[in-house]
């Protein structure tokens, strides 16, 4: 029972800080989209290179044999 109450005032508190503080919750999600193209980009980036060396050096290979 305990739980539940310390849960429902938890939540409550974190709603009222929401309404509140909107403007500063879109401005955290606008950071973690911009951080998150980020680190995807250069995910991608890596990725190709490493699937362009790859490609490469197979066809090294096919060729020597």
């Amino acid at each position: 029972m305990v739980f539940i109450l310390v849960g429902l005032i938890f939540l409550v508190l974190g709603l009222m800080g929401m309404y509140i503080w909107w403007w500063f919750l879109v401005e955290i999600i606008k950071g973690l989209v911009a951080l998150s193209l980020t680190v995807l980009g250069t995910v991608f980036i890596i990725t190709g290179g490493r699937i362009l060396l790859r490609g490469s050096k197979q066809e090294s290979d096919e060729k020597e044999e």
